[in-house]
């Protein structure tokens, strides 16, 4: 009987303590870790989610006559709210201070064109507009994700040009501000 109150008293005691533990503030501060790349991102959740809306709609002109492509279907729209879903998650992720642009860095494409280490530097030069690029995206986004949940075609056209632009003014900042063109000859050669 002796040994039984010892046993309860315990136990109680180390409940005590754990409630107490678990009630006490925590003070350290969780930081994010970014481990998905900047490129990765790009390449793996932002432009594919951003052809799942640029594909959903438009008109085609083909011999048999013009077809209206516009979300149909219960799951053609559900496909549209979850790639503005991702795309909104996605504008989050480019908000991490510490991202990198790569792992594997890449060399410029040509004129006018970044590498990953001159994207980089000038992301880390100029913090504030990439950010307020991204929250561009963010917006387009979220408007995106409106127009999904109200079944709004004509909305979900216009806001699609909405997300080209916001996607271009940072490619055009970050990664190809001077991009050249080759020239195009006067005359077109002949087929």
């Amino acid at each position: 009987m002796i040994m039984r109150k010892h046993t309860i008293r315990r136990a109680t005691a180390l409940a005590a303590f754990a409630l107490l533990a678990a009630c006490q503030q925590q003070t350290e501060t969780v930081k994010p870790v970014a481990q998905v790349t900047l490129q990765d991102a790009m390449n793996h959740i932002i432009d594919p989610e951003a052809d799942v809306i640029w594909h959903a709609t438009g008109t085609i002109a083909t011999k048999e006559g013009v077809i209206e492509n516009y979300p149909r279907t219960e799951k053609d729209w559900e496909a549209q709210r979850r790639a503005a879903l991702r795309l909104l998650e996605a504008s989050n992720m480019l908000l991490i201070a510490d991202r990198r642009v790569t792992d594997k860095p890449f060399e410029s494409a040509g004129p006018g064109v970044y590498s990953s280490a001159e994207v980089q530097r000038q992301i880390d030069t100029n913090r504030s507009a990439f950010n307020a690029l991204a929250l561009n995206l963010r917006d387009a986004s979220q408007q995106l994700l409106k127009a999904s949940d109200k079944r709004d075609v004509e909305s979900l056209m216009k806001l699609g040009d909405g997300l080209d632009h916001a996607c271009e003014a940072c490619h055009k900042t970050f990664w190809y501000p001077a991009e050249k063109f080759p020239r195009l000859p006067a005359i077109p050669p002949s087929p």
